[in-house]
């Protein structure tokens, strides 16, 4: 598994101004590879009642309903009732600083594979709130051959993301320092997309799952 650092032509590009967040565009680029692996888990005690968990809790598969585990849920601030999101997991290790990568294998289900705050609330999908950031694959098939299948979602917003093919493997490559997120294709190399987010508290790697499954990858 590799670290890809981005050029710094790609750098200037991805902190320009843009529709959300100043992402850039999709583009495709040349990257530096770098060694490095970021190690983690799916955290059983954050899975939504779904979410079914195996391989040593580094594959996850949308199921039947079962039992929510025993952490407390949340309780929201408005109906002061508790509340979990059914098809949203996290990562069991937090970022607080330096570069990290990981990779993700998607298969053919629809998921959002992303970041959040360690504080993100529980009872909506990822991307979808304050303190967290993804790319979603689309619940649904396009009905137009120019519709987009992907969407970067950051704190609520969303955005289309066009790409050349649909990624076996997502790559996540997380600086924290710096405050960028870009999310690659690592069969080709193609950014797909770059998150600029100023960091204010640790990040875990957090995902929502609505179909099939998501293996963090080892190799």
């Amino acid at each position: 598994m590799q670290y890809l650092q981005i050029e710094p032509q790609m750098q200037r590009s991805a902190s320009s101004s843009g529709p959300l967040c100043g992402l850039p565009e999709v583009v495709s680029c040349s990257v530096n590879k770098m060694r490095g692996n970021f190690q983690f888990q799916f955290d059983p005690h954050s899975a939504g009642s779904y979410l079914h968990l195996s391989k040593n809790n580094t594959k996850v598969t949308k199921g039947k309903m079962q039992k929510c585990n025993s952490l407390p849920d949340l309780i929201t601030a408005k109906s002061k009732t508790h509340s979990r999101n059914a098809y949203t997991i996290l990562g069991n290790r937090a970022i607080s600083e330096g570069k990290h990568y990981w990779e993700i294998q998607t298969g053919d289900g629809s998921f959002t594979i992303g970041f959040a705050y360690r504080t993100v609330r529980r009872d909506k999908d990822i991307g979808w709130t304050k303190k967290s950031w993804g790319l979603e694959k689309q619940k649904w098939i396009p009905l137009k051959p120019h519709d987009s299948i992907f969407k970067a979602l950051a704190q609520g917003e969303q955005t289309e993301v066009h790409i050349s093919t649909c990624p076996e493997r997502i790559g996540v490559h997380l600086d924290y320092d710096l405050g960028s997120v870009t999310f690659t294709d690592p069969a080709t190399k193609e950014v797909i997309h770059t998150f600029n987010v100023k960091f204010e508290e640790p990040v875990v790697p957090a995902f929502s799952l609505y179909k099939g499954s998501l293996s963090i990858c080892s190799d």
